[in-house]
């Protein structure tokens, strides 16, 4: 029987691509598609050992739960070894029984006698279990593209302002676990990409520092308050506030979604002003 290594190589990675997308989706974890491509060809081409002879040393258990680890560690970002084998148990239930699955066609095309060795000669159900699987594939990522951008666009604001008669334009993102306010006007804090607004004036007189705390670090920022700022959003009219303008060094949004960055306060009402900003 001819076997072809690239055809083997090829269908392994599109079934180890598949694995590793339904062991995320029980555990609920996010990942990185370039991560389950290199995961899934270290899988692929793990198969070779299976066909070459000098190499049949490594198809024992021991090597083959050493390389299903690591195509797990490689997806999953967590350090914590517990967790880690937690998840590989899932991944291997899942590998148990897809090839369950797999077994169970391959008897329905093939003669099996007990007491006589179980030979597969025809398996053309394999071609149609692939397919189902790269449509699996591919309709998990367009769905998981497709709500991405739509939570996004849910929390999109367009942010107007003007300072020293110059029209600025900004499209927002509301991070609603960001609580930065200014804390003597307690008026919310809104970053902006550093190149976007590096016209703007920084002195004594105009400027606050904000001081912030996150994890693992701190520190604080310089901003400048703007009254009278536009932000609209799709599903509210809208409304004019005043809030701290702070310039940000780092890009906010690698595809350029969003310029700026919005505090939770910017959508909660009232403040020390009397003001009633409008919320989602």
């Amino acid at each position: 029987m001819k076997i072809y290594a690239d055809i083997l190589v090829l269908e392994n990675c599109i079934v180890n691509f598949f694995l590793l997308t339904l062991t995320m989706k029980c555990i609920k974890y996010k990942c990185k598609t370039r991560k389950l491509i290199i995961s899934s060809f270290i899988g692929g081409f793990y198969t070779l050992v299976l066909v070459i002879p000098k190499l049949n040393i490594l198809a024992y258990l021991p090597f083959q739960l050493i390389i299903a680890f690591i195509m797990i560690r490689l997806v999953y970002r967590k350090t914590n070894i517990i967790t880690l084998i937690k998840v590989l148990f899932i991944f291997l239930m899942t590998t148990f029984t897809l090839s369950g699955i797999c077994f169970l066609f391959s008897i329905k095309q093939n003669l099996y006698l007990l007491g006589n060795s179980f030979k597969i000669e025809k398996y053309s159900v394999k071609y149609i279990m692939l397919g189902i699987m790269i449509i699996y594939i591919i309709y998990n990522r367009i769905t998981d593209y497709v709500n991405e951008k739509l939570f996004i666009r849910n929390f999109n604001f367009k942010i107007e302002f003007e300072i020293e008669k110059k029209q600025y334009n900004f499209n927002g993102f509301l991070d609603t676990g960001n609580e930065l306010v200014e804390p003597i006007t307690n008026l919310p804090c809104i970053l902006v990409e550093e190149n976007l607004i590096k016209n703007l004036n920084f002195h004594e007189q105009n400027t606050y520092r904000i001081p912030y705390n996150s994890i693992g670090y701190g520190g604080s920022l310089n901003g400048i308050r703007v009254n009278n700022i536009k932000i609209t959003n799709k599903k509210c009219l809208s409304e004019k506030i005043d809030a701290i303008i702070c310039p940000c060094k780092e890009t906010l949004s690698k595809e350029n979604e969003f310029n700026a960055l919005l505090s939770r306060g910017i959508v909660c009402k009232g403040d020390i002003y009397g003001k009633t900003n409008f919320v989602l």
